[in-house]
């Protein structure tokens, strides 16, 4: 599928690139990390610095990037994480604009103007993104998306529509920009500012749920969060988690718990805490014959 803009948008101007830096974490993403940098380079001159953290991967991934003057390479001793990933190289981005995106995404120069239009234009939003599309051109589960929250995550598992829902693809699209509670982690462009002063991700999430706790934190903060319906990124998705899927199953449930307690602990009594504990786990005990199916 084509990635960037599928309809006229407002665009930055091209010089506006050099006011973002792009962070892409890398572990194992094969030829994928290749394709994202020289996804976002195009055919411009004018190119947004990229800085790869890499998490001791074993593969050749380094091997394939392309050849570019805005291209630094951190080499994390072992597999930090993805928050921590970013974490540890925030001191090097000066910029104004923080990028972080997935190696297996796929965002076009003209798709990243439109983001950086849009957030210039809004002072009050620290976070912008597009929608999430796979391979196939079908709009990703959490391309769109609300804040969890025990109702929400109950409706979720479930296959609930009666009530409130964390994922929102299975709804019309929005016409136009707009402020939304939550986008995909995948591809986000954030006002280097307000991460600074959220102190970044935290390093208590071990992977998945760090950047809806962001997203969270931000609009506690008082900041807003917006969506460019019209800018479309491309995402294989889980190119780095296929190697380790009962980890990453496992890390899911307990970033959704540590979510929880961090965020919703007003709206639950004392006793149904556990409830929610035996739930998630009993959830992920069913999930694992699943997993390990799948991995065959």
């Amino acid at each position: 599928m084509e990635h960037g803009l599928t309809t006229e948008q407002p665009q930055a101007p091209a010089s506006a690139l050099a006011q973002v830096t792009a962070v892409i974490v890398n572990y194992n993403s094969g030829p994928w990390l290749a394709r994202c940098v020289r996804a976002l380079k195009g055919k411009g001159a004018r190119v947004p610095r990229v800085i790869v953290v890499d998490n001791a991967s074993d593969d050749d991934s380094l091997e394939n990037l392309p050849v570019m003057p805005e291209l630094d390479i951190v080499r994390s001793p072992g597999n930090v994480g993805f928050g921590r990933g970013v974490n540890l190289v925030l001191d090097r981005v000066n910029t104004p604009y923080l990028l972080i995106i997935n190696p297996d995404c796929l965002l076009a120069p003209e798709g990243l103007l439109a983001l950086v239009a849009d957030i210039d234009q809004h002072t009050n939003a620290a976070l912008v993104s597009g929608r999430i599309y796979d391979m196939s051109g079908n709009e990703q589960r959490g391309s769109r998306r609300q804040l969890p929250g025990p109702r929400r995550v109950l409706n979720e598992v479930l296959r609930f529509r009666m009530g409130p829902v964390i994922d929102l693809t299975h709804l019309p699209a929005p016409a136009h920009p707009g402020e939304v509670e939550a986008v995909s982690g995948a591809c986000m462009l954030l006002r280097t500012e307000a991460f600074v002063k959220m102190g970044g991700f935290d390093p208590g999430f071990p992977m998945h749920f760090e950047d809806l706790d962001l997203m969270a934190r931000l609009l506690a903060g008082g900041w807003k969060i917006r969506l460019v319906p019209d800018v479309a990124i491309s995402h294989a998705g889980g190119i780095s988690s296929r190697r380790r899927p009962v980890q990453v199953m496992i890390s899911k449930h307990r970033g959704l718990w540590r979510y929880l307690n961090k965020h919703c602990r007003d709206r639950w009594p004392i006793w149904v805490r556990p409830l929610w504990w035996l739930g998630i786990w009993l959830h992920a005990t069913l999930m694992m014959p699943v997993v390990l199916w799948r991995r065959r």
